[in-house]
């Protein structure tokens, strides 16, 4: 019986021991899958993180080969603005701000008639005995200076630049704007650019440097305005207004507004006049001046 016992508690630490084998063989196993499942998440998550690296990495060289390529296409858009209001500031130089967008959107300007627009010219008296006294880069200097002022001058009473020759100014009121009160703007613009060359003449005469008396000339009529030219555009107008002008102006006495008749009856109700009675105009016969203050 003892013998029996004995064997049967044998059989049953045979029976628990081979019951902890297997179960440690099942958990050995299962630890085992576990692994492998981690190693295999690991590889799935490291090659996931190596992607996304890689795809960041990509994806900023992009963002930075874009934001340099934009640099360089917002450097060219301001370049060419900057080109364009170049252009722009060139073409309004040259040309009335109206005539400049009929170009640009047409490619022509056509020629326009005024009934009534006042010319008004200057000139230096006594030019060529005063150039020759002088270097050539002092006459530009000292021309320079005045009819800078000039177009100062003539901007502040809307009148038109048309152009400069030699010692002479010109301008025009009631171009291309039409208005009613040319005549009145161009004298008034007249008596500035008097008024400052008495100023600056007498501060050459207190530095001892030749004097440069003016003349001014304005007559007002019909006239035809347009652009000439297709190399280099020229805003210029034309007719007897502008021939009869520049004789009024040849006609001035120095330091002083010299304005035809028909100048006359426009402002003779703003300015004191003088009649200096009558000047023989060539294809108009005689004319009557009036000094204007």
């Amino acid at each position: 019986l003892r013998a029996a016992q004995t064997e049967s508690e044998q059989q049953t630490q045979i029976m628990l021991l081979e019951q902890r084998e297997t179960q440690a063989a099942f958990e050995a196993a299962e630890k085992e899958r576990t692994l492998k499942k981690n190693r295999l998440w690991a590889i799935v998550l490291g090659f996931g993180l190596i992607v996304a690296i890689l795809t960041a990495l990509n994806t900023r060289r992009l963002n930075n080969r874009l934001a340099t390529q934009n640099a360089k296409i917002e450097d060219q858009r301001v370049l060419v603005e900057a080109e364009r209001e170049r252009a722009e500031r060139l073409l309004l130089n040259v040309l009335p701000k109206t005539i400049a967008e009929e170009l640009k959107i047409n490619g022509v300007a056509a020629p326009e008639k005024y009934d009534s627009a006042t010319v008004l010219f200057t000139d230096f008296v006594g030019f060529t005995a005063i150039s020759a006294t002088l270097a050539p880069e002092q006459i530009i200097e000292e021309l320079n200076v005045c009819f800078t002022k000039f177009d100062q001058i003539a901007q502040k009473h809307r009148l038109e630049k048309i152009k400069t020759i030699g010692d002479s100014y010109m301008c025009a009121g009631g171009i291309p704007d039409a208005n009613e009160t040319h005549a009145k703007d161009a004298v008034l613009a007249g008596q500035e650019m008097v008024a400052f060359m008495n100023q600056r003449n007498r501060q050459h005469a207190q530095n001892g440097k030749s004097l440069w008396p003016i003349r001014v000339g304005i007559h007002t009529g019909e006239l035809v305005a347009g652009v000439v030219g297709s190399a280099k555009f020229a805003y210029d107008i034309w007719g007897d207004t502008v021939n009869v002008a520049s004789r009024m102006e040849r006609g001035a006495e120095p330091d002083s507004i010299n304005v035809s008749s028909e100048t006359y009856q426009l402002i003779k109700d703003h300015f004191e006049c003088k009649f200096r009675g009558e000047i023989d105009v060539k294809n108009k016969g005689l004319m009557g001046m009036y000094r204007v203050g």
